[in-house]
């Protein structure tokens, strides 16, 4: 229960969001449970090539499965990446003395430091202070550069816990926020940490006349909220011959309380789980295997159908605004009929009609299907993991010892920057 000073503070969102992380935290464990278990078994229903690169020694599986969560057998699809990370250079015997270094050093910076790391920003064009006018208008015309903050990876801010000892749940300050606990401490100190994700540098880029066609890209602002118990975080020493250590970290979905454009992703999963574990061998060789699973979804977005709020709209852009002026009370009777529909989607409705109206051909030559669709969202899910552990590796790599906490700059210790 949370106390009482923190419940007067809760917004109605927050208090939903709070209300709902037993039932979410259940059907990330339950879906973590089926996916070691069919893996081990060959379980899934089918098994796909997903993701290719070149010249690197990785690779990506998607799957479809159906696995029983909450009573019910849920529909549902997943991807493992498993991607080289790092290695001591030099020769065999430098390497192998420096194996136990590196199992230290990846341990600390794994469960300390990577979720305060993992967001980052390329580099950009300078922009200097006193570039700007005071006009809009000339600032508008000026070749002047204006400043872009272009984030990519994934930023995660802590919001909730449960204490271990008390039992009572409370709010990490503003000023906590970025700086992310010692992962070690979920189990002891706390019972779980809610998280805040922030997926950055997420688009959705549409081509309606083929690859080769225009396409329209879409920046989404994507966000939800996740739950980190001790059945998430690993920290293993020598768990297998010729390992190390295995170190790493997940966390269980949890739903937005309120809905956003896109029924599906991060704060829309029925039912979701994500680990991120990384694996150092003997030689020092680290590796990262990655695995995520979620429902299928029965819809991919939320779009509200307002035929006489889009038609007005169009007039009054072609009027300079006074078609709604002359005839508010025609829009008015219309808007009292029920023309308007609430969190349609068309996307997959259309793919079915498209197959029903073509007697499947639309799947079968051109893979417009529902299974296409998702194949899609996992290949996305991936890139945006694949891209975050690259920007991680450039943060790894400038740290001399991560275990020297007095050495680490302050944008480590506190998980901010500019």
């Amino acid at each position: 229960m949370a106390t009482a000073e923190t419940l007067a503070s809760l917004t109605e969102e927050e208090r939903a969001l709070l209300e709902s992380v037993d039932k979410f935290l259940a059907h990330g464990v339950a879906l973590k449970t089926w996916w070691e278990q069919a893996e081990a078994n060959d379980g899934f229903s089918e098994q796909f090539d997903l993701v290719h690169t070149y010249r690197r020694p990785e690779r990506t599986i998607g799957f479809f499965g159906d696995a029983p969560v909450d009573g019910t057998t849920m529909p549902v699809m997943g991807v493992v990446d498993e991607v080289f990370y790092d290695r001591p250079k030099g020769a065999e015997e430098i390497k192998t003395a420096s194996a136990n270094w590196m199992k230290n050093q990846i341990r600390e910076f794994v469960l300390k430091y990577f979720m305060r790391v993992s967001d980052f920003r390329l580099p950009e064009e300078y922009v200097s202070p006193n570039g700007h006018t005071n006009s809009t208008l000339l600032d508008a015309l000026s070749m002047q550069p204006k400043e872009e903050i272009n984030r990519k990876g994934m930023g995660f801010k802590q919001v909730f816990y449960k204490s271990r000892a008390t039992g009572e749940i409370d709010k990490f300050s503003e000023a906590e926020s970025a700086h992310i606990v010692d992962l070690r401490e979920i189990g002891d100190t706390y019972e779980w940490i809610v998280v805040k994700l922030r997926v950055f540098d997420f688009s959705v880029t549409v081509k309606p006349l083929g690859t080769d066609g225009p396409q329209m890209t879409m920046p989404m602002k994507e966000e939800g909220y996740l739950i980190l118990t001790p059945e998430f975080i690993c920290d293993q020493e020598d768990p297998e011959e010729g390992v190390l250590g295995r170190y790493g970290f997940g966390y269980a979905f949890v739903k937005n309380p309120t809905r956003g454009m896109f029924a599906y992703g991060p704060g829309e999963f029925e039912a979701a789980f994500q680990t991120i574990n990384f694996e150092v061998r003997d030689s020092g060789e680290t590796s990262v295997r990655m695995a995520f699973v979620s429902d299928q979804p029965e819809k991919v977005m939320n779009l509200t159908i307002d035929p006489v709020e889009w038609g007005f709209s169009l007039a009054d852009m072609l009027s300079f605004g006074m078609t709604s002026k002359l005839l508010s009370p025609v829009k008015n009777a219309l808007d009292r009929l029920p023309l308007k529909g609430e969190n349609m989607d068309p996307t997959l409705p259309s793919i079915s009609l498209l197959n029903q109206v073509t007697g499947g051909q639309a799947s079968k030559q051109l893979a417009i299907n529902r299974e296409q669709l998702f194949k899609g969202f996992l290949v996305k899910h991936s890139m945006q993991h694949y891209q975050t552990l690259l920007g991680s590796l450039r943060s790894w790599r400038q740290i001399p010892d991560w275990q020297d906490e007095d050495s680490l700059p302050e944008w480590v210790k506190t998980g901010q920057s500019s």
